[in-house]
């Protein structure tokens, strides 16, 4: 049972395959995304890591710097014609507003990347691989 809600909480993060871009598969988005959390190139990253880079991503996409990010600042310039990631986007967003009221502030974008790392670490030990990240996105492992 927690393997499904894991791979549900991660397929929406990254997006499922009736929405995904038509050459992009789940396992590539997945392995992308990994990648910019991977900065320091080390194979795995950690809850540090993720929520540093997202907290910098949450500050320069809260154009109005009210300290909450509003669904139209979250999915600001994403083309009109990107519909899929426009709809990726937007479930991310919601899965981020844990109290439902159009807001995100910086503590539930936190406590949101808290629950796509503790989704993703398999093993529990703190650090997400490429292959558990994949794996946890349903798309299976990456070599």
């Amino acid at each position: 049972m927690t393997r499904i809600l894991t791979g549900i909480l991660i397929a929406l993060v990254l997006g499922t395959p009736a929405l995904a871009q038509e050459t992009e598969t789940d396992a590539e988005s997945a392995a992308h995304y990994f990648d910019r959390l991977d900065q320091k190139k080390q194979g795995f990253f950690t809850l540090a890591d993720m929520q540093r880079i997202e907290a910098k991503t949450f500050i320069r996409t809260d154009d109005n710097k009210d300290g909450l990010l509003t669904l139209s600042e979250y999915n600001f310039g994403i083309p009109e014609e990107e519909q899929a990631v426009i709809e990726r986007f937007t479930r991310r967003f919601r899965l981020a507003d844990a109290d439902n009221n159009g807001r995100i502030t910086m503590d539930e974008y936190m406590a949101f990347c808290a629950r796509v790392v503790a989704a993703a670490d398999a093993n529990q030990d703190g650090r997400v691989t490429k292959d558990e990240f994949v794996a946890a996105s349903g798309g299976g492992a990456t070599e």
